[in-house]
């Protein structure tokens, strides 16, 4: 007598397998332009001209380039400090301080100065992008107010400052993400711990970086993580405020990936931008990572 198979069994397989198939299809879309990104890295492909259709291998040329040539380099060099001051000092620094301080803020207060923080992250890049520059340029709103009337010639912030300005306008756009995850990491923090610590006679800052601090370390990780790879391949506001320029001083990897893909045309070398950043990327996520395995 044939084994006949369980009804219920088969049913919540297939319910599983549709459940899964979305996901599958996501994972499978990813992988496929992954790879093709990767293996174009080995070509001479470009956007436009012969070499569109009638491309060759060049084997390790372009990845040769990225190390011979000055501007990857100072891309790279440039998405640090970027990364840096942006992200880890700026909006990360700045989002736990507003938490902490807001922490026992009246609710209305604290709902009112919670908008402003949001308020940044929630316009689109091309208006921010425009803002600040309308803000910082030699007809703007900070020279109307602090070098015109002492009778000063106008400074172009958007110009002479350009990597400055385009690193602050980023903390004020990003912080908000900062903000609302150590705002929900300090509520997990037990008032009991807090208050223990208080009664030991622990100054606010003794309580903030030897109890709260610890206690919401892989917040601070996952937060570290998130922030570094979003402001490493970030794009819009910078190219919208710049384009890299002047000169290359905002070029950053992603700026500079889009100038070689498609201003220049050279879909090659820029595949093999692509996958340098990846390896980067892949190699930071792996440091936090770790960092967010609880201390033995």
């Amino acid at each position: 007598m044939k084994n006949q198979a369980n009804p219920w069994l088969t049913s919540n397989l297939l319910v599983l397998g549709l459940g899964m198939l979305p996901a599958a299809l996501l994972i499978a879309a990813l992988l496929y332009f992954t790879a093709w990104a990767f293996a174009f890295s080995f070509t001479d492909l470009a956007l436009v001209g012969t070499k569109a259709v009638d491309w060759s291998w060049v084997g390790f040329q372009n990845f040769e380039r990225l190390f011979t040539r000055r501007g990857f380099l100072e891309s790279l060099w440039t998405t640090v400090i970027f990364v840096f001051f942006s992200a880890l000092v700026g909006q990360s620094v700045l989002g736990f301080l507003l938490a902490a301080t807001l922490r026992g803020t009246a609710s209305r207060l604290k709902s009112v100065i919670e908008v402003c923080i949001m308020l940044g992250w929630l316009l689109p890049d091309i208006v921010a992008a425009f803002l600040w520059s309308a803000t910082t340029s030699q007809t703007g709103l900070i020279n109307a107010i602090f070098v015109r009337p002492f009778g000063l010639p106008p400074i172009n912030f958007i110009n002479d400052y350009a990597l400055p300005i385009v690193i602050i306008a980023n903390i004020w756009k990003g912080t908000a993400w900062s903000y609302l995850l150590f705002s929900a990491a300090l509520d997990s923090v037990s008032r009991e711990v807090v208050e223990a610590a208080k009664v030991d006679g622990a100054t606010p800052f003794q309580r903030i970086w030897l109890v709260q601090l610890p206690i919401i370390r892989p917040h601070i990780a996952t937060n570290m993580l998130f922030i570094t790879i979003w402001t490493f391949t970030y794009f819009p506001l910078i190219y919208a405020m710049t384009g890299g320029g002047p000169g290359r001083q905002t070029e950053t990897l992603a700026v500079f990936l889009y100038n070689q893909s498609f201003a220049r045309g050279n879909l090659g070398f820029g595949s093999a931008i692509s996958v340098a950043m990846l390896v980067i990327v892949g190699l930071l996520s792996l440091v936090y990572l770790r960092m967010l395995r609880e201390p033995k």
